[in-house]
């Protein structure tokens, strides 16, 4: 895609009701019915147990809930926004994907990224010393895995994970793979997207980091011989629209100010070292009640301004000019997460946003 034709865009919803399994499908039938095009769902298993402030509600299991949302959706893509490389063993990533593929006729994706500490501290038999190698390893497998067969089977010797004569039959339904979509910020990690992915994936963007960053990506991907125009600049950014435009932006700051807090290198990058050098990164995160008295406390530091910067909130016209500064930035593939009140931020998307952008 051609991320500086707004006639390219293709829109995303990451569909958040946590402890909610059946709203959740609801609200991914509804996002589809309103023209969005990929349906993503954030993959956690541990939610910080203590905190009254952070992931209170109970998250799903989000293949499992891909799966119920496959069988009420007709044409979204369908994929994980992000699942990480170290819970599940790259073997069932591969299996889980290519399942999913095969129970929609080639809609599923797979975004995955190294991780994020919340969601496995608990468990005390996981290695996460190195954990961009194990990404890259399981990255490997399951690529490997999805173009295996009887005659040629796959085989890794790893770091982290060891193969030997493996073919899986179950292959997904598109080719040469579905959509693989890294989630992820520093330099390695937009440099592998760019060496391999199909698409770059970070949450919480402004669109001028967005464009910086970006060609890290591209210029890797030219050095390597592939064709930057054709990887999928994608990017979760939160949303609010209603017919009030200062109540939505209101609302917008309000709801992701913790959200920006938790992205201090783009805090540095907008100009806010000094609230960056004071909270912790997202992937570090446990949430236990020192990290979370920091995190607070940077986040109140945070101008409004900067966090309206990241998000895509007041009236429909607004929005459409928000939109268009992602465009700009390369973007091609923007994924919003509802915040406020999804049903009016849906029709607006539905009646003015999405059409606008269909012209």
């Amino acid at each position: 895609m051609n991320g500086s034709d707004s006639n390219d865009l293709t829109f995303g919803c990451q569909v958040v009701a946590y402890g909610d399994v059946n709203g959740t499908i609801e609200q991914a039938k509804r996002a589809e019915d309103a023209g969005f095009d990929v349906l993503t769902l954030p993959d956690h298993l541990f939610h910080p147990t203590g905190s009254e402030e952070f992931l209170v509600e109970p998250p799903w299991e989000a293949f499992t809930v891909l799966g119920a949302i496959a069988q009420h959706t007709e044409r979204a893509t369908l994929m994980p926004g992000v699942t990480d490389s170290v819970r599940r063993h790259p073997t069932e990533l591969a299996h889980a994907v290519a399942t999913l593929d095969r129970m929609t006729n080639g809609r599923a994706g797979l975004g995955i990224g190294a991780g994020e500490a919340f969601n496995f501290v608990p468990i005390g038999d996981i290695d996460w010393d190195d954990p961009f190698t194990r990404f890259v390893e399981a990255v490997k497998v399951v690529d490997g895995l999805w173009t295996s067969t009887p005659d040629e089977c796959f085989s890794f010797d790893g770091e982290f994970f060891q193969l030997e004569d493996a073919h899986m039959g179950l292959k997904p339904v598109q080719k040469p793979r579905p959509p693989l979509w890294v989630g992820g910020y520093g330099p390695s990690m937009r440099g592998f997207a760019g060496a391999v992915a199909d698409g770059w994936f970070p949450w919480i963007h402004s669109p001028d980091q967005y464009a910086a960053d970006l060609d890290r990506v591209l210029s890797v991907a030219e050095e390597r011989g592939r064709d930057p125009d054709a990887i999928d600049r994608a990017v979760m950014v939160p949303t609010t629209v209603s017919e009030d435009a200062d109540e939505a932006q209101a609302v917008g700051i309000e709801r992701n100010r913790t959200s920006l807090a938790l992205r201090p290198p783009l805090l540095a990058d907008m100009g806010y070292e000094d609230i960056a050098d004071d909270t912790p990164i997202m992937w570090e995160m446990a949430f236990d009640e020192e990290q979370e008295r920091k995190l607070l406390a940077a986040a109140e530091r945070i101008p409004d301004e900067a966090v309206d910067e990241v998000t895509v909130s007041g009236d429909p016209e607004r929005a459409i000019e928000r939109i268009e500064a992602f465009v700009d930035a390369g973007v091609d593939n923007l994924v919003l997460i509802p915040v406020g009140d999804f049903e009016e931020t849906m029709r607006h998307y539905e009646e003015t946003i999405i059409p606008y952008f269909d012209e």
